[in-house]
């Protein structure tokens, strides 16, 4: 793109890459008028009249496949596509934050300044030069009911994700899913994988003492896959899915699906 943006705001131009780090519009707007500025909601507004949720999604998933399936495309790499996977990922989390803000996130928690909850121990201390936040896994052993509420934060979990990622590895090239055998394998884990999800999924509900926020839970996802004996007892189906599937091969088998998804090059 060498072209200035004809939408640019007076004073700021755009010409490539080679103008990343100027300091003139660098990681600053350039599409917002200032009312738009003054009231980024009004964004919000316009563009959910005109756009449904699912139908952006829709739109995005088919960039994201014309992006990492066509010959010759900029995401020729298993690395690149795993970025713009990522890139994708984060994009629908901002498009559907916005979705929250705009129509569904309870009265109490508009003028909250962020989405996501920080870990108390997550700050960096001020006295390292070289730090980074943790990442959510970090916090798995230590902390396991801050990391299950953070999956299942209704303003980032998409349902769907995992069943169309499955259904991508299914007709991928991998090698990992050539053999029938597999596949079939691959099937009865994610099964019993989905049960351990809404498990987890329930036990979350009941930490849950907001109302307002366990209503808006409910409303992104409904289980459905367990029985009412299990639903009234997850922890037992958890101890049941972990009796049945050793961690190793979970590791593995997690590990096989994601290489699946990204390396696929045909049309989804």
């Amino acid at each position: 793109m060498n072209e200035p943006l004809n939408t640019s705001r007076p004073g700021i131009s755009f010409s490539g890459k080679s103008y990343n780090k100027h300091p003139q519009w660098y990681n600053q707007p350039l599409r917002l008028s200032e009312e738009q500025l003054n009231n980024p909601i009004l964004v919000f507004d316009d563009f959910f009249q005109g756009y449904h949720l699912n139908e952006t999604r829709e739109v995005l998933w088919q960039w994201l496949l014309a992006v990492i399936s066509s010959d010759g495309s900029i995401a020729s790499e298993p690395l690149e596509r795993s970025n713009h996977i990522y890139f994708y990922e984060k994009l629908e989390e901002v498009l559907e934050a916005a979705f929250v803000i705009k129509t569904n996130q309870p009265a109490g928690e508009i003028n909250t300044p962020s989405t996501r909850t920080t870990h108390p121990e997550s700050n960096p201390d001020a006295g390292e030069i070289f730090n980074k936040e943790k990442r959510l896994i970090e916090y798995v052993n230590d902390d396991p009911l801050y990391v299950i509420g953070y999956v299942f934060n209704p303003a980032k979990w998409y349902p769907n994700c995992l069943k169309e990622w499955v259904e991508i590895a299914l007709v991928s090239e991998d090698d990992a899913y050539w053999n029938a055998d597999d596949r079939q394998t691959l099937v009865t884990f994610m099964d019993h994988l989905h049960f351990l999800i809404e498990s987890l999924y329930i036990i979350n509900l009941q930490r849950i003492s907001d109302s307002s926020k366990k209503e808006w839970g409910q409303k992104v996802y409904t289980p459905h896959l367990l029985s009412k004996q299990q639903a009234g007892n997850p922890r037992q189906v958890i101890m049941e899915f972990f009796e049945k599937y050793p961690m190793v091969y979970i590791m593995r088998e997690l590990e096989d699906l994601l290489e699946a998804g990204i390396s696929h090059t045909g049309p989804w």
